[in-house]
């Protein structure tokens, strides 16, 4: 088949962009051609990855993407005679996907990551658009069943029938525990804790820096990641002076930087499915998340991973200096979760391929 994929993709870094990737590794390993469409990046792109026009301007950045991704999917979809466009992220790669189906006999298949069905639909202009593309899509993609339960509160006439449950997975040989430089430990001489992620609100980093500064053990804080929330967070870091905290700015190698963390950490107050969660687990790697999205399908308190309530700083705290003080713990939580990626996350879920 000829498969066209429209949404975030390297080097734009996140749980989107590792998802597109991975789809487009799989089906080209399967043997199909991929083409992918995505956003601008200040780099050179493989064949068969293009880019749209976009205006870097809050608002008109979506409205310039629509726009000029509309119109090249068009052409890509005539010249290469696509079969499937699968877009991930309902606004706005969806919504483009949708648009073409008026003129194109493709089939549409649209993935619903996590925020554009947990937040988007609250925004009154946003909500009838998300409503439309779910209902004029194919098939729908939901990476888990708590995003399927929010979208059928928007009551889309057989989103049942035509949705399907696919959970994120990862490359269990590239996120493995000796995949590492060593560069982190030798720099830095105390137990390290680390957040890999996007600096938005909804990751809940500020009640990560409110636990590092009622912390008990010792230890040090990195935080990767870009986004609006980095000045608030380097301000709070300054006016309480927390020590040992470092914003490290965004990271495209993780499966080289987490290895080298003791404990992951993801603190977050909204939350789809994350695929940091995976990473980290495969690589063997203790991972302390808040109770949001679907972490209760992924881990068992203190067997393969551990869990505290979202915006409890405190909790969190607690978490962490547990495992700081219990290297045995840590290594043994850390092993049962890599065991349980191979297991259960390490194979992608493609419906449209066994039909």
């Amino acid at each position: 088949m000829n498969i066209c994929i429209i949404g975030q993709y390297p080097p734009q870094v996140g749980g989107i962009a590792t998802y597109t990737n991975s789809l487009r590794e799989e089906l080209i390993k399967e043997g199909h051609n991929v083409y992918v469409l995505t956003y601008p990046q200040n780099c050179s792109r493989k064949d068969n990855v293009f880019e749209a026009n976009v205006v870097n301007v809050p608002v008109i950045r979506g409205l310039s993407f629509i726009l000029s991704s509309y119109r090249k999917l068009m052409r890509i979809i005539d010249e290469y005679d696509i079969d499937i466009v699968h877009s991930n992220y309902i606004l706005p790669p969806g919504l483009v996907a949708v648009l073409t189906k008026r003129k194109k006999d493709v089939k549409i298949i649209v993935s619903v990551h996590g925020s554009d069905i947990n937040i988007l639909p609250n925004n009154k202009i946003l909500k009838p658009i998300i409503k439309y593309t779910l209902k004029h899509a194919d098939n729908i993609y939901f990476v888990s069943k708590q995003l399927q339960k929010k979208a059928d509160k928007l009551d889309i006439k057989n989103l049942e029938k035509k949705s399907y449950i696919t959970p994120n997975t990862v490359n269990t040989n590239k996120f493995n525990p000796t995949n590492t430089e060593h560069q982190l430990k030798q720099r830095y001489e105390k137990p390290i804790v680390m957040f890999i992620g996007n600096l938005v609100k909804q990751k809940g980093l500020t009640y990560l820096l409110e636990a590092k500064m009622n912390a008990e053990s010792d230890y040090v804080l990195l935080i990767y990641g870009e986004g609006n929330e980095k000045t608030t967070l380097t301000k709070q870091i300054k006016e309480h002076n927390i020590k040992d905290v470092y914003l490290m700015g965004k990271t495209t190698t993780p499966e080289k930087i987490i290895p080298e963390s003791d404990i992951m950490v993801l603190p977050s107050v909204s939350e789809g499915a994350s695929i940091v969660a995976l990473e980290s687990m495969s690589c063997a790697k203790a991972f302390i998340s808040t109770d949001v999205g679907n972490i209760k399908d992924i881990i068992k308190n203190y067997e393969n991973g551990v869990i505290v309530p979202a915006k409890d700083s405190q909790e969190l705290s607690h978490a962490i200096d547990k495992l700081v003080n219990d290297k045995e713990l840590r290594t043994r939580i850390g092993e049962n979760a890599r065991k349980n990626i191979i297991e259960k996350y390490s194979k992608m879920n493609i419906p449209y391929l066994n039909e």
